[in-house]
């Protein structure tokens, strides 16, 4: 037994589900990642994402949702269930997966209204929601759910020839059996609406048709959402409403196990948690429906820690954690506990922006503090030999960073510089309030990592330019410097910012703590994104502000930060602690700042009076010498992706240069 297994014994205790037996509780739950490469069934991209993640100790793996019928469609859903082609790949990842003693599993899906019609002559559904872009689908007839139920079975028995171990049926969300389940989006007035019972039918004659089509040795289980959280809904699908289904499904013998997740269209954050909402936030819920089910019960949702899975599981709360971010940050997050290494996992901080946010975009999905994910295919893991050269890296901001651990991961003696006083750069900034601290997880482990790999670290040490240290290789990260960069986005003509800016304070310098804070306070917002959210958390808990107007020029403040990472629950939490504090004017450019009798006005005085004007405009890369090596914002301003992805690629070309 390892030390690990000795230290969390529930955690590696084997699960039976039905037929299948799991080796231990972690499983890496399925995650839309887009990793497709528009090739049907499953991607060299997609295939090795997931064997890495069975490899590092995950019992099983789960493919994301899969189309299972012709009439829903998803841009990061390939792995369609819907034709016979898909099996060869399937079949080969199953193999792949089985070779590194881990269990494979599929979620068998249909989109409902939540696809687009400008994918497909129509969407359909139970009854004509329209979705959240206004689309109105079409009611499906029986005839028509007769056929999309068929289509399941055909599905099942395509991974039943593929040697899948598991059968996973989406009903969470308001996808389209979700829709069926909910009383607030099912209108319907035939057999399939109406009643619970009635309402959950169709989800009966899928999982009829999927447990016919498995055969006995095929786990079958069942995704839902405890709740839908539509606001202000005097009906809608509650925990009581998910609870009463899924008890209707188990007594019926028809799953081996219910997995828990919440939110729906109406409550993204909920289904994917940011990084404001507590750790297991859906424990409790699961515990419900554990003493109401007579199956195993999975509960994911921020789960991050073995702490905190072992307590899941001692408390009776879930008998399986289906965490997918977590595996995601950190491929071997079960290997490494199991060797008491834990202090080595890469921390999955909830931020969103890697794993939902490049998928939302119709890009491939990552993570930004380990950008191997998604392109396990592409980047190899570190060479761990001794190499004669030796690297010094210049900025200790996320980019330097991740540039001196993979360096000395790789066998360089590495050297990092810090003209400040401590590490983390920007990043320390973004984690500067209690709604955004678990970001500086990223922090302290980078911390723990550098001293475990032998990095020197020099703090208070400024490089200058001309006068580079006597090393092999020289890898400037300094990063950028607070500008008006983002004013030019509307104004391209102001090449010296708005004119009265130079009186102002930057955002940045705020929330570093070296620039003082008073009165009525303007924040001139036009680059977006977390320097403006953070920055007003702070304003706000700050004694001396005694009011805080946001000028922005996003049509809706905060869009830009929230609209793919979930994070409108932050900003809500804001807009409703700050009350009558906060106000927020929208669309709003600012032309010129005057400032007359100590006092701060726009636009020719035009504007109310404010004691300070606080500067969030964007940032400009910091000079750096020519043709020379370079990271993250000093290449140019992007952000902790781009800074993460840098490294990987500049000491991987490091090490194909000494191995030359």
């Amino acid at each position: 037994m390892s030390a690990g297994a000795t230290q969390y014994p529930y955690l590696f205790t084997p699960l039976q589900i039905g037929p299948l037996r799991l080796k231990n509780r972690a499983l890496m739950s399925a995650h839309g990642m887009g990793l497709g490469d528009g090739v049907v069934g499953v991607s060299d991209r997609y295939r090795a994402y997931l064997v890495t993640r069975a490899a590092g100790g995950a019992a099983m793996v789960g493919i994301e949702s899969s189309p299972v019928h012709p009439t829903t469609v998803s841009r990061s859903l390939v792995v369609r269930l819907d034709r016979d082609s898909v099996i060869p790949s399937l079949a080969r990842l199953a193999d792949e997966v089985h070779a590194v003693d881990s269990k494979l599993a599929i979620t068998l899906w249909h989109g409902g209204h939540k696809d687009t019609a400008l994918r497909m002559p129509y969407t359909v559904a139970p009854s004509p929601i329209p979705n959240m872009m206004g689309e109105v689908p079409r009611e499906l007839t029986k005839r028509e759910i007769a056929d999309i139920v068929r289509g399941y079975g055909a599905a099942a028995k395509r991974c039943r020839t593929a040697g899948l171990d598991c059968l996973e049926v989406q009903t969470a969300t308001d996808y389209l059996l979700g829709s069926f389940l909910s009383p607030a989006l099912n209108h319907r007035l035939d057999e399939y609406g109406g009643a619970l019972e009635n309402r959950a039918r169709i989800v009966v004659e899928v999982l009829e048709a999927v447990r016919a089509a498995a055969g006995p040795g095929i786990a079958v289980g069942v995704r839902t959402s405890a709740c839908h959280a539509i606001p202000n809904a005097p009906i809608d699908y509650t925990t009581e409403e998910s609870i009463a289904a899924m008890s209707l499904l188990a007594e019926r013998g028809l799953v081996d196990y219910v997995s828990i997740m919440a939110g729906s269209a109406w409550a993204e954050g909920a289904s994917i948690p940011t990084v404001d909402y507590p750790r297991a936030p859906l424990a409790s819920v699961a515990a419900r429906f554990k003493q109401a089910l007579q199956v195993p019960v999975f509960v994911t949702g921020r789960i991050r820690t073995a702490a905190e899975a072992e307590s899941i599981l001692a408390n009776k709360q879930a008998d399986a954690l289906a965490m997918a971010r977590t595996w995601i940050a950190e491929p071997g997050w079960l290997n490494k506990i199991a060797a008491r290494r834990e202090a080595e996992i890469r921390p999955c901080f909830s931020c969103n922006q890697g794993c939902v946010g490049h998928v939302f975009r119709g890009i491939p999905g990552t993570c930004v503090i380990n950008p191997r994910a998604g392109n396990e295919h592409l980047l190899r893991l570190p060479q761990r030999r001794d190499r004669a050269a030796t690297v010094a890296v210049i900025g200790a901001g996320p980019a330097g960073l991740e540039t001196a651990r993979l360096a000395a991961e790789n066998g360089f003696a590495v050297t990092l510089y810090e003209a400040g006083d401590q590490i983390g750069g920007q990043w320390r900034l973004a984690a500067s309030v209690p709604q955004r601290a678990e970001l500086g997880l990223a922090i302290d482990w980078w911390q723990a990592e550098l001293s475990r790999l032998g990095v020197t670290i020099r703090l208070n040490t400024q490089v200058e330019l001309d006068e580079p240290p006597a090393t092999t290789h020289v890898i400037w990260a300094i990063g950028a410097a607070s500008a008006q960069t983002a004013v030019w986005r509307f104004r391209p003509w102001l090449r010296g910012g708005i004119p009265g800016g130079e009186r102002c304070v930057q955002a940045r310098d705020v929330l570093a703590g070296t620039a003082a804070v008073r009165g009525h306070v303007a924040v001139i917002d036009e680059e977006g994104g977390w320097p403006s959210l953070t920055l007003v958390a702070k304003l706000l808990a700050t004694p001396t502000v005694s009011k805080v107007t946001v000028l922005t020029t996003e049509r809706s403040w905060g869009t830009s930060a929230t609209a793919t990472t979930f994070e409108a629950s932050v900003l809500h939490a804001l807009l409703q602690s700050g009350q009558d504090r906060l106000h927020v004017k929208s669309g709003f450019i600012v032309q010129s700042i005057d400032l007359n009798n100590n006092k701060y006005s726009f636009n020719g005085g035009t504007s109310s009076e404010f004691e300070l004007v606080i500067l969030s405009t964007g940032t400009a890369a910091r000079a750096v010498p020519e043709d020379a090596l370079a990271v993250g914002d000093c290449v140019a301003p992007r952000g902790l992706w781009a800074a993460t992805s840098d490294a990987a690629r500049v000491v991987a070309a490091l090490v194909d240069n000494v191995a030359a």
